[in-house]
């Protein structure tokens, strides 16, 4: 039993500790317009498959800036997944009557569940119009970015 609880408390650590470095910002010239959105993005295979439709796909003029981030939710998220793959995979070993195997097949659960199925939080803003498509009812952009008026002619 002691061994176990280690193993759970190294499973644990290690989730921990991967918390903080995901994290990816990107940012383009073009002017925020509207709220902020936020996305669940699903992936599979470590990160390496995407299950959900991009973010932002219903920006009719792309994103203006987009935040990727492990959330305390999708932190959560992927704590369920261990748990229950945890116990699907001592379940599985349970007619063995190895404690060790038992173990062992629990431990290998807990890491293919979030590897299986993981979760990300996307915050996005879409882009603002060009200022020639924008229709007349509209305000200017209200950001920094916002093109320079162009030059007077000189008479």
């Amino acid at each position: 039993m002691q061994k176990r609880q280690w193993t759970v408390v190294a499973a644990l650590a290690v989730m921990a500790t991967q918390t903080a470095c995901y994290n990816t910002r990107i940012a383009t010239r073009a002017p925020p317009e509207g709220p902020a959105y936020t996305d669940r993005q699903w992936f599979t295979l470590g990160g390496l498959a995407n299950l959900s439709q991009p973010a932002g796909q219903y920006c009719h003029n792309g994103v203006s800036w987009a935040e990727s981030k492990l959330s305390g939710t999708d932190w959560l998220i992927t704590v369920g997944l261990s748990v229950a793959g945890g116990i699907a995979g001592t379940l599985a070993c349970a007619n063995t009557g190895d404690p060790l195997a038992q173990t062992g097949c629990g431990t290998m659960g807990a890491a293919l569940l979030p590897f299986l199925l993981s979760s990300r939080t996307v915050e996005f803003t879409c882009a603002a119009a060009p200022l020639s498509d924008r229709p007349a009812y509209l305000p200017p952009p209200s950001n920094n970015m916002a093109p320079a008026p162009a030059p007077a002619p000189v008479q």
